[in-house]
């Protein structure tokens, strides 16, 4: 892969990262309990990390590669049901 598409994965997977953290502020804003509000604000916060593990921030080159994988495996699939049509 060059480095011209690492750099578009990677994008992409913030992407992906963002769209997690903008479902759970979603579902925050429409919480019925306290937990489920805390709940809610330390997967933002894991979100937010995450994010800086990707760019750079946070973390090594290890990490950045195992949430890169994460991200594509386990999030992915959660924002296409998400977001699917019909």
């Amino acid at each position: 892969m060059s480095s011209e598409e690492q750099a578009m994965n990677y994008d992409l997977a913030i992407d992906i990262i963002n769209l997690m953290k903008m479902m759970a502020s979603r579902k925050k804003a429409n919480a019925k309990s306290e937990e489920e509000r805390v709940e809610l604000d330390e997967k933002i916060g894991m979100y937010c990390y995450e994010e800086g593990v990707l760019t750079g921030r946070n973390g090594d080159d290890l990490a950045r590669t195992s949430l890169y994988d994460k991200v594509f495996n386990l999030y992915s699939p959660i924002v296409k049901s998400e977001y699917a049509l019909g």
